[in-house]
Order: C-alpha cells, then structure tokens, then sequence
C-alpha cells in the first residue's frame, strides 16, 4: 500500500531510506487516519450489501407467499427476511439513517448513509475495531443463513419451470463469494496493532517498522474485501433493478415502473404491489394462467451474464493489481 505525503509516495513495505523515515515520523498518524476511514468506507460497503440483500430476500420472500402448499420454505424465507430486516434496522440506527426519508426523497442511498462521526482520530482497538467486528459478526451469522436459503430456493425452483424464471442468476455464487469475504475481514480486524499508540513513538527502530508494516497490510487487506463488496453491489445493483422492472413491472404489473422506483429499498414497493396482482404461482407453464411471460427472460439472462462478466473483470485486475505490488 502506497501512502502520498505531499508529493511523495512512501510505502512502508519497501525499503525506506532516512529521508523518508524523517517524513513518516513526522506524520505517523497518517497510519491511523487510514486505517480508521478504510474501515469506515468498508462498513458503508458492507451496509449497502446488507440493503441489497434485505431487497433480495423480501422479494422472494413475497413471492414464495404465493407459492401454495410449500410452507416449509416460505417461513424459512420469512425468518431470513425478518432477521435480515432486524440487522438492517440496527445498522441504520448506528449510522443514522432513517428509511422513511430516504423513501421520500429522490438523494441516492450513498448520499443519506455517509456520516463520518470522526472516524479518523477514534480510537482503533477500542473503538473502531470493535464496532467493525460487532457489525461482521451479525453480518456473517446472517450470510450463513442467507447461503443455506439460497440453497433450498434454487433447488426448489429449478425443479419447476415456472419458477425458475424468478431465479436471479448467478446469486448463489455471488453469496458465498460474499460470507467469504466477511470471514477473511473478521480476520483482519482481529488483529491487534499499535495504531492507538503511534504518536508516543520517537523512533523507527526495526521492531516499529515491522509493526507499522503490520497495520499496512491490514489496512491494505481491509481495502481489497470493500472493494470487492463495492464490486458485488455495483454488480447485482443493476440486475435488480432490471428484475423489478422487467418481472415485476412489465410481467406481472403490466406496465413499465419508473427508474427511481426500481432503485435500492424502493424497490421492495413494487415487489408488494406486483404480489396484490398474483393470486397465485403456478409451478409448471401448463398451470400458467397470467403472469409472467417467456419474451421477457432471455434480456433477464443476458443483463445478469454481463453483470457476471464485468465482476470478473474487475476482480481479475484487482488480483493483477495486488501480483504486482
């Protein structure tokens, strides 16, 4: 990881010479300022895949209620909704975010969450790093439970049809690609460090090297699994919005859904509205009455395949990236 300092750029990993020691000692919170907002940018990132799913799993959710006689799987769907809702509400009462408003107003989610508490100058060990492992812990409990729904859902609708339409493609994988992250972040927070005593030192002696080498790697650790969450929304962001608008709007709802009602949370709105038009959903196409039609799949398909690809993409280069420093 690579620090700027004016119009120098020093990394601790390589060697350093005694001009820029001299510069480090002279800015050593510079380590913590770093470390404290690349662990505040990933809990935004982390808040706003909690969002997206919260999105995903009411929308399945609402749809398996009309599923009839599989009662298993809809209130295991149910529980995941509810505990995800319950996690989602307290992360938008840490963070100040009221839900209501933003339904109200035409900002962008990003917009409405930021709200830097000062994170810079808290205290790491006491006070960031424990509401960063707080928060993951809830969040990666939540994703196991997501993984094993997810699971039952894509083995239940594959088995039909019909309700392989409503499938999101390529979740599952994005899932698991997700819990993963969470867990490797769990690691790197449980780290300890001297960040909370970097401006008591004088001197750096090969032992504070080595420990300010430590907290660049977590921070630079920390920034490569919130990239990769920020990749994961930017990714499945848009294939939502084209599920609601597409399924729910055109297919079910038969008439085309505004923009910004296919944004994030807004979008639960029209999942409700499109479930007071569907009595029920047939299992088979030989039990389809009205509904959802075949025309509309293939551009589901192919905007999710891109989607896929693109997330590919900028994981690739993100390894590359990380191969050459």
């Amino acid at each position: 990881m690579t620090y700027t300092i004016g119009d120098r750029k020093i990394s601790i990993t390589d060697g350093i010479d005694d001009e820029d020691k001299s510069l480090i000692l002279a800015h050593l919170n510079l380590f913590k300022f770093c470390l404290n907002q690349t662990s505040f940018t990933f809990l935004i990132n982390l808040k706003n895949i909690i969002h997206l799913y919260s999105d995903i799993i009411t929308i399945y959710s609402t749809l398996l209620r009309k599923v009839p006689n599989y009662d298993d799987i809809t209130l295991m769907t149910n529980r995941t909704k509810l505990n995800l809702l319950k996690l989602e509400d307290d992360l938008n009462k840490f963070f100040d975010f009221n839900t209501t408003n933003f339904m109200n107003s035409s900002t962008s989610l990003n917009d409405e969450i930021i709200k830097n508490f000062n994170w810079q100058s808290k205290s790491y060990e006491f006070d960031v790093k424990k509401i960063s492992l707080l928060i993951l812990y809830g969040c990666n409990e939540i994703f196991e439970q997501i993984i094993k729904n997810l699971n039952c859902i894509e083995i239940f609708f594959n088995n039909f049809n019909n309700l392989k339409k409503l499938l999101i493609p390529f979740l599952l994988r994005q899932t698991k690609s997700i819990q993963k992250s969470l867990v490797k972040s769990i690691y790197l927070f449980k780290l300890t460090t001297i960040t909370d005593e970097i401006s008591s030192i004088n001197e750096l002696s090969p032992p504070i090297i080595k420990q300010l080498r430590k907290i660049e790697k977590i921070t630079s650790g920390i920034e490569r699994e919130s990239m990769l969450l920020y990749t994961a929304y930017m990714t499945f962001d848009p294939s939502l919005q084209q599920y609601t608008s597409i399924l729910l709007g055109k297919a079910i709802l038969k008439h085309d859904i505004e923009d910004s009602e296919c944004q994030i949370i807004r979008r639960r709105d029209v999942c409700f509205r499109a479930a007071e038009h569907v009595v029920s959903i047939p299992l088979t196409e030989d039990q389809l009455s009205s509904g959802i039609r075949e025309p509309w799949i293939p551009v589901l398909n192919f905007g999710a395949v891109v989607a896929f690809i693109f997330f590919a993409i900028i994981l690739y280069r993100m390894c590359k990236l990380l191969f050459i420093f």
